[in-house]
């Protein structure tokens, strides 16, 4: 159903009062709100056919109407007018950023932080994949009489390490060779290209200390695994909890289903690009219904690779709130690539 300009402004001043107040909404108060000088019988007329095409609901009898999924879709894709930033909250959103420039991993951690107080819903933030990074550098260390650190340091500037409990005691010399032969074997090379077999043939070259270190060489496979894999942050989910229209029953699913980190990276990870919006009767997840989810990319380089994204009420505050999540995005895709080129 095409809509008259008219009708847009209805659905859209409808749907502005019902984020504001989570109350139904009367044709006496729209016409106060709407520029247009019209009766109130010919805004009841005009919601009446808004609700015979889906876009209102009536709560109670006498009550005004709300918004339907409907009109939220049609009111996100072509009524919403974003509220741009100002200069002096960019300027806040860089200072914090800036805090953690030089490491990504935090950075990530405070993007999703700065995101669910901007926005008082729960934010979320995947890292890049990292299969293809390759490995620039290693260090094994001694930590303990019979205790090593393996420390990982990729392309990009990420920094990942473990202890590993040895066979033996541990000593200097050996791990020195060992640091050797892991950097002459893997550095410059994918994450995606060491395995077990590789590491495995590196027990010749560190000689007879081979299978008193062999744990060690375990461990490194381990944590190339797990470097190379997508995180997620998750921030704000206590936000959740304070938003009335969430029942108790409601939030505890919901709280549930964003603590399964791995569909978390597949949700925000699934689109190609650009911003997305999902409502919650979109979703096939019915721990969703009632929820909104704004998800977009931050470009590392010339490619789209991380992604960010807030989770509320679908009555959310689009226009504040959208905003604030794509000037997050680029200044985290800025910043990290500023450290991969430094």
């Amino acid at each position: 159903m095409e809509l008259g300009a008219r009708k847009q402004q209805i659905v859209s001043a409808i749907v502005d009062a019902y984020i504001r107040t989570g109350e139904p909404i009367g044709s006496k108060a729209l016409v106060c709100a709407l520029e247009q000088a019209v009766s109130s019988a010919t805004i009841r007329n005009d919601m009446a056919d808004l609700a015979a095409a889906g876009f209102l609901a009536q709560p109670h009898t006498s009550a005004g109407r709300v918004p339907t999924a409907k009109a939220f879709r049609f009111y996100i894709d072509r009524l919403l007018a974003c509220r741009p930033l100002s200069e002096r909250k960019r300027a806040e959103i860089d200072t914090v950023l800036g805090t953690a420039a030089g490491d990504p991993e935090k950075l990530i951690a405070v993007a999703s932080d700065l995101l669910a107080r901007e926005t008082g819903v729960a934010a979320l933030a995947a890292t890049p994949d990292q299969q293809q990074t390759a490995v620039r550098k290693i260090e094994v260390l001694c930590v303990g009489a019979r205790s090593a650190a393996i420390l990982l340091m990729t392309e990009n500037g990420n920094l990942h390490s473990r202890v590993c409990r040895l066979d033996a005691v541990c000593d200097a010399a050996v791990l020195e060779q060992i640091t050797a032969c892991l950097n002459e074997q893997f550095a410059g090379k994918s994450l995606s290209d060491i395995g077990i077999a590789q590491a495995q043939r590196l027990l010749i070259q560190v000689g007879r200390f081979g299978l008193s270190y062999a744990p060690l060489l375990t461990a490194f496979v381990e944590l190339v695994n797990e470097s190379a894999q997508a995180d997620v942050q998750l921030s704000g989910q206590l936000n959740l909890l304070q938003h009335p229209d969430y029942p108790v029953e409601q939030a505890r699913s919901l709280l549930s289903l964003l603590s399964k980190r791995e569909w978390l990276d597949g949700m925000l990870t699934a689109h190609p690009d650009g911003l997305r919006v999902v409502l919650g009767s979109e979703s096939p997840r019915p721990e969703l219904y009632g929820s909104c989810i704004i998800m977009t990319r931050y470009a590392l380089g010339d490619h789209e690779n991380g992604a960010l994204g807030l989770i509320g009420p679908v009555r959310m505050d689009y226009a504040y709130a959208i905003p604030r999540l794509q000037y997050v995005a680029k200044s985290v895709g800025r910043l990290l690539t500023d450290l991969l080129e430094g």
